[in-house]
């Protein structure tokens, strides 16, 4: 309920600012532009009542984003990647407490297509398209191991734009995404010689997720200068279970229901 709030906060904070903006006659979808800079993230993840892991990771990001014939057409790529140590705080299979530092590194990139509407001073372009995302999470403690986590959605939003006086320009995103699929593989074997690997399916629409961001721009003439805090959330379901030699018997294992929170801030140059 708490990241809800914050969602709507930070929803009617970029309408407010959109629709307050004195505009001078600047392109509103450009042509073509690239954006490329620093993006920190924090990330939390829980699984409830058996572990979370928390912490900080750093990295960059990359954009182009074009516009195209008289009815504004909007095509968009973009890729980022952050890498870090986050704090495990969980437990082994038989309830024993464990803490540990944990190496990590996280991985999307995505695909949209929109169009772009002009409301006089202000810009609207709805859009859709497929991304991926992919996390690294290292467990680093006696008997840890790895995991990997792909997963697949399809994004449904709303970037807002206004160009103000002054050179500056404000506006944001809002996002909701429909989860298509993915898999989770636990290198159990790691953890002794007792395990052997497991693969856990996620189906389609056990899962979605939600993102919103603003943004604040100065333009320099050849190229702009931008700031984006922003916040996102995944939630997932119980994945489908793998039979696996488990603690030295064979057993059926399973990805627990599990949810992401993730807040962060990009830096960028746009030209």
């Amino acid at each position: 309920m708490h990241m809800r709030k914050l969602i709507l906060f930070f929803s009617l904070f970029i309408l407010l600012i959109a629709t307050s903006a004195s505009c001078e006659d600047k392109q509103l979808f450009p042509a073509s532009e690239f954006k490329l800079g620093y993006q920190g993230m924090y990330m939390y993840y829980d699984e409830p009542d058996l572990m979370h892991e928390k912490g900080i990771m750093n990295g960059g990001f990359g954009s182009w984003t074009g516009y195209f014939t008289q009815y504004n057409i909007m095509t968009n790529v973009e890729a980022e990647g952050v890498i870090g140590s986050l704090r495990y705080d969980g437990q082994y299979s038989d309830g024993t407490k464990v803490k540990c530092d944990n190496d990590d590194y996280f991985i999307s990139a995505r695909a949209t297509i929109g169009k772009g509407f002009d409301f006089g001073n202000i810009g609207l372009t709805p859009y859709t398209g497929i991304g991926g995302r992919y996390w690294y999470d290292k467990i680093k403690t006696s008997g840890g191991y790895e995991r990997e986590i792909k997963q697949l959605y399809m994004p449904l939003g709303l970037n807002v734009v206004a160009k103000m006086d002054d050179n500056w320009s404000v506006g944001g995103t809002l996002e909701g995404d429909l989860f298509l699929g993915g898999e989770v593989k636990s290198k159990l074997s790691q953890a002794g010689s007792g395990y052997s690997d497991a693969k856990n399916t996620q189906e389609f629409m056990n899962g979605g997720g939600g993102r919103v961001s603003m943004f604040m721009e100065y333009d320099f003439n050849s190229y702009s200068v931008g700031i984006e805090p922003y916040l996102r959330y995944w939630q997932f379901a119980k994945s489908e279970s793998d039979n696996v030699l488990y603690g030295g018997s064979m057993r059926n294992v399973v990805e627990p229901k599990n949810k992401f929170y993730m807040s962060g801030l990009r830096v960028y140059l746009k030209f």
